[in-house]
């Protein structure tokens, strides 16, 4: 365990030993606010005491999809009212074609958030840094726990929940 700053850091060789931490920092008192969670591997129902992952996911996938389709609704309209054809009567432009259009914004709206989402939201964004000291384990597919401290009291408690199973 290194302190940085006023983060504590462990490492977890398994997901089991971390959500046994996990366990014991929430029986200490610790805020779900003031825990951090990392890994290079799916922990499925793995999270703090009292804290639920959130993510805009779901919103910003709806948003995608909303402005691709609108977008792409709004360029087939314009586009057949600035190059008028003569069709016969008939639309310039028929549903069939327009939906099909429609679609094909909507998947790739919904795609394009998704993707900026999953990478804003995982921090991916740290191109051309350096790694940081414990990307290694992280590489190594071991778990990194951090807990925030706000006192001397809560650096024992963090301490004391994870030394307990770090052993």
């Amino acid at each position: 365990m290194a302190q940085n700053g006023s983060w504590f850091h462990a490492v977890f060789a398994s997901p089991e030993d971390a959500r046994y931490a996990l366990k014991k920092l929430g029986e200490a008192g610790v805020s779900a606010k003031d825990i951090e969670m990392r890994s290079s591997i799916p922990l499925e129902g793995i999270h703090p005491v009292g804290a639920a992952p959130k993510t805009w996911l779901p919103w910003t996938s709806l948003l995608g999809g909303l402005i691709g389709g609108t977008a792409m609704f709004l360029l087939v309209s314009f586009s057949s009212q600035a190059y008028p054809l003569p069709t016969g009567g008939m639309p310039i432009v028929p549903a069939p074609t327009t939906g099909i259009i429609v679609f094909e914004g909507t998947a790739i709206g919904a795609t394009l958030f998704t993707v900026f989402t999953v990478l804003l939201e995982g921090r991916l964004f740290r191109m051309g840094r350096a790694p940081r000291p414990l990307d290694r384990y992280l590489a190594a597919g071991n778990v990194i726990i951090s807990v925030k401290s706000s006192g001397a009291g809560s650096q024992e408690w963090a301490k004391g929940a994870m030394v307990t199973e770090a052993e």
